[in-house]
C-alpha cells in the first residue's frame, strides 16, 4: 500500500484534537529515507518515528549552496528527521524559527556512527557532535560520510510509523500504538519483507513490545536495544551503542 493510503488510514483513526504531520511531510520523510536505501539491505534499524513536523517547519529549507557543496541532489526541504541534514543544524537553514527549537537528535547520530565504526573502542561520536566538531562544514561532511558508509554496507533506518509520534503535544500511548499497528499492516511489513535484511535492530522497548511478535511471525531475526535517551548510567548507554557496532559488524 502507498504512503498516501496508509496516511489516510491513520488520519481516519486519530482523535479529533490530535495533531499529525501533513501528507506532504510524510512523503518528504520517505524521500529522505529512499535516498539512502542500500542496493542490498543487510541490517534494518527500526525506530519508532521521526519528530512531528508542523506546517511552519515545512516552509523552511536548507541553504542550497552549502548543501550542494557537501552532497549534490539532496532534498532541501526541512523535516524533523535524522536523515534531513538541517535537523539540529541551524547553520544549514536559510531561516530559523525562534518559537520552536531545532535541537535535532544527536543520540541518533551516535547510533548511526556506532553502526559503521571501525572498532568498539572508538565509536566515532566526536566527528558528528557539535561539542567535538564545531565546524559546520566539517561536521556535515562527517555526517554524510557516516550515511554513505551505512548505505554501502547495507544498513538502513526505517521507522515503525510514517507520521511523527513526538513533539505534537502530550503523547497518547494508545494512539501511538494504533498508528504503529496501521503502518505495520499497510506499509512497513512489506518493506521489511521485500528488503529481506539479515538482521533488524529494533530501537526502543516500546517498539519491540508492539512489533516483536510480528517480526517473529514474519521470521525476521531481530534484537531490541533500548532507546538512547532511556534512563541508565553512561556505561550502560555505551554498552547499548556497542551492540549496534557488534550487530552491524556481524551482519553487514
Amino acid at each position: 500500500m502507498s504512503i498516501k493510503k496508509t496516511y489516510e488510514k491513520i488520519q481516519a483513526s486519530v482523535l479529533p484534537d490530535t495533531m499529525i504531520d501533513s501528507l506532504e511531510v510524510a512523503e518528504q520523510v520517505e524521500e529522505y529515507r529512499q535516498f539512502w536505501k542500500p542496493e542490498k539491505t543487510r541490517v534494518v534499524l527500526l525506530a519508532e518515528s521521526h519528530v512531528y513536523t508542523d506546517d511552519k517547519d515545512f516552509t523552511m529549507k536548507c541553504d542550497e549552496p552549502i548543501l550542494r557543496e557537501i552532497i549534490p541532489d539532496y532534498p532541501l526541504r526541512f523535516v524533523r528527521f535524522v536523515y534531513c541534514l538541517g535537523y539540529g543544524e541551524n547553520g544549514l537553514l536559510k531561516t530559523v524559527r525562534i518559537d520552536r527549537k531545532n535541537t535535532g537528535t544527536p543520540q541518533y547520530w551516535e547510533i548511526l556512527s556506532s553502526c559503521v565504526a571501525e572498532n568498539e573502542r572508538n565509536l566515532g561520536f566526536s566527528s558528528v557532535l557539535k561539542t567535538e566538531t564545531p565546524s559546520l562544514l566539517s561536521r556535515l561532511r562527517n555526517k554524510v560520510d557516516v550515511l554513505r558508509k551505512m548505505s554501502a554496507r547495507g544498513i538502513w533506518l526505517l521507522d515503525a510509523s510514517i507520521v511523527g509520534l513526538y513533539g505534537s503535544g502530550k503523547k497518547n500511548p494508545a494512539m501511538a500504538e494504533r498508528t504503529i499497528e496501521i503502518c505495520w499492516k499497510n506499509y512497513i511489513a512489506n518493506i521489511i519483507q521485500e528488503s529481506n535484511p539479515r538482521h533488524t535492530i529494533v530501537i526502543g522497548k516500546g517498539v519491540g513490545r508492539i512489533l516483536g511478535p510480528k517480526l517473529q511471525r514474519a521470521d525476521v531475526p531481530f534484537t531490541v536495544v533500548p532507546q538512547p535517551q532511556a534512563r541508565g548510567t553512561s556505561q550502560w548507554q555505551l554498552e547499548n551503542y556497542k551492540q549496534y557496532y557488534r550487530i552491524c559488524a556481524k551482519y553487514s
